[in-house]
């Protein structure tokens, strides 16, 4: 029998929850988003240094020290990649997930927590933390992990 590392529980655990904290995606969606709210918030996140694009996972880690946030000392690869490992996100709120399988689903941006979050819909719903943005990277955080990706070109 195999014994189980700290990490590999962490990577089992957020592969079954979805790596998304579906409750809060349920508490702050009001129901089929219309075509006028999804393309003033593809057109407010496809803004210069925006989500829109597509993004490959350049590695994962974790929060060691429990303050949801990405701390310089922690920004080392895990063993473990998480998550998917890479999207595409349209101007037009539709998405793309994992490079192999494409999984199809829409996006949208959720400013209504301290933190921006964006949220896809489609087969599950998922709701990832931005917590660092720019022209070339992307780092979304979801249950005390979090995924780095850079921007494809």
């Amino acid at each position: 029998m195999k014994r189980f590392t700290a990490t590999a529980l962490i990577v089992c655990t957020l592969m079954i929850s979805g790596c998304g904290d579906s409750d809060s995606i349920k508490e702050t969606s009001s129901g089929d988003s219309t075509d006028s709210d999804s393309s003033s918030t593809a057109g407010q996140a496809g803004e210069k240094g925006g989500i829109v694009g597509e993004w490959e996972q350049q590695f994962s880690c974790f929060d060691k020290n429990g303050n949801y946030l990405l701390d310089a000392d922690e920004r080392k690869p895990a063993e473990t990649p998480i998550g998917f490992d890479w999207f595409r996100f349209n101007a037009d709120g539709t998405c793309l997930r994992d490079k192999d399988m494409k999984f199809e689903g829409t996006w949208s941006i959720n400013e209504s927590t301290s933190k921006k979050k964006v949220m896809i819909r489609g087969g599950d719903s998922l709701s990832y933390t931005i917590e660092e943005l720019t022209e070339t990277e992307l780092v979304l955080g979801a249950s005390g992990a979090f995924m780095v990706l850079k921007r494809v070109e």
